[in-house]
């Protein structure tokens, strides 16, 4: 009995040890195997999951493009910091008294906006007038809120709306805030809509000057913009696709030294980049800017985004593609001369629209730079 319990577990022990690293699959007697599911490696077919980095042999057998060929998505959130009326937290242009509710609504609405896009990591692109500057450095202190902005990884810029305003949001930034811009914004309400390309090539060239060699602009055809019809339907290179994402997505050089903003010059001192203007092109028809943004502005904004990633996972670019939006502060709260705090429904709506994106960014789909970083990584060399 001893010995037949001996050579039953030798036989026993045997066969485990040569099923070692194979799967039986049991099949009804009269029946076919089952199918083997989609998905699977080894299957021959890069399907479901499948990428070539988890099933290579698969996906290079077929030839089929995988999700890691697809390039990213540089997002970037451009906000312009003032209220109507540029010497705001002023009490008047003179600025020389502040007015200490305005401040404070002001800087509500900038550290509201900032703690969604640190929620998420997202970079800001603040972009500063001068009386903002002033105002809001002299009234926070040596521990102002540029200050604190820049140090968590935000980016600090010049704005100005007229060309001969540029050196004083320059030095604003840089004497009464401690902080050398590197970017300038609002081209548009720089120019002479009758010299389109001659003021537009003078506030780039101030910008230079000043150490900025990179600007945003709203410069996809539309709103008060006279180069969809000075260039056609192309600035730059390659930017053939606004109607579907709504901005420019390719950053680049404008040649400014021969006034003439649609080319592209490889030895151009300023990289423009593009961003959907909320004025412009989300609801179209509105009459101008919303007084206070909601979910159906950032649904709309949603449309857009979603076509630029659909582009570029159908066209897959070798240029670095960049994606941006730009807001208002006032615009998450009533008026326009910040005499109202943020409403905390508008800054919701921004924390859902940014939820959504960041899911496209835990893909791998998404990164998030600021403008100059965007710049830099369009052009490595400058």
């Amino acid at each position: 009995m001893r010995r037949r319990l001996l050579i039953l577990l030798a036989v026993v022990v045997l066969s485990v040890a040569c099923g070692i690293g194979q799967t039986t699959t049991l099949v009804p007697p009269n029946s076919t195997p089952l199918p083997v599911s989609k998905g699977r490696c080894g299957d021959g077919v890069c399907d479901g999951p499948e990428t070539a980095a988890s099933c290579p042999d698969d996906c290079a057998a077929t030839g089929e493009p995988s999700a890691t060929d697809v390039p990213p998505v540089y997002f970037f959130y451009a906000i312009h910091t003032h209220a109507s009326g540029d010497y705001l937290p002023y009490d008047g242009p003179a600025m020389q008294t502040i007015d200490t509710q305005t401040a404070d609504n002001m800087l509500a609405a900038i550290e509201g906006i900032a703690e969604v896009l640190d929620r998420y990591g997202v970079k800001g692109t603040w972009e500063v007038v001068d009386g903002t500057a002033k105002g809001l450095c002299a009234y926070g202190g040596e521990d102002h809120v540029f200050k604190r902005l820049q140090a968590g990884g935000h980016e600090i810029g010049a704005h100005a709306h007229q060309i001969e305003d540029i050196d004083d949001a320059f030095y604003a930034l840089r004497d009464n805030c401690g902080i050398v811009a590197q970017m300038n914004s609002g081209f548009i309400a720089q120019i002479s809509q009758d010299a389109p390309q001659e003021t537009m090539s003078l506030a780039i060239q101030a910008s230079v000057d000043l150490g900025m060699t990179v600007g945003t602009a709203n410069l996809s055809p539309g709103g008060k913009n006279p180069f969809s019809d000075l260039c056609g339907d192309q600035l730059g290179v390659g930017n053939d696709m606004w109607p579907r994402s709504g901005n420019l997505m390719f950053p680049w050089r404008p040649d400014a030294a021969n006034r003439n903003i649609c080319a592209d010059n490889p030895l151009g001192e300023m990289v423009v980049v593009d961003h959907v203007s909320i004025e412009w092109l989300i609801l179209p028809g509105s009459g101008g800017p919303p007084d206070v943004l909601a979910d159906a502005h950032f649904d709309q904004l949603r449309a857009y985004f979603d076509a630029a990633l659909q582009y570029v996972e159908e066209d897959r670019p070798e240029r670095v593609a960049v994606w941006g939006f730009v807001t208002h502060i006032t615009e998450y709260a009533p008026g326009s001369k910040a005499e109202s705090p943020p409403d905390p429904a508008a800054l919701a709506a921004l924390d859902r629209f940014l939820a959504y994106v960041d899911a496209k960014r835990a893909e791998g789909r998404v990164v998030y730079v600021t403008a100059s970083e965007a710049a830099d990584l369009a052009f490595p060399e400058r």
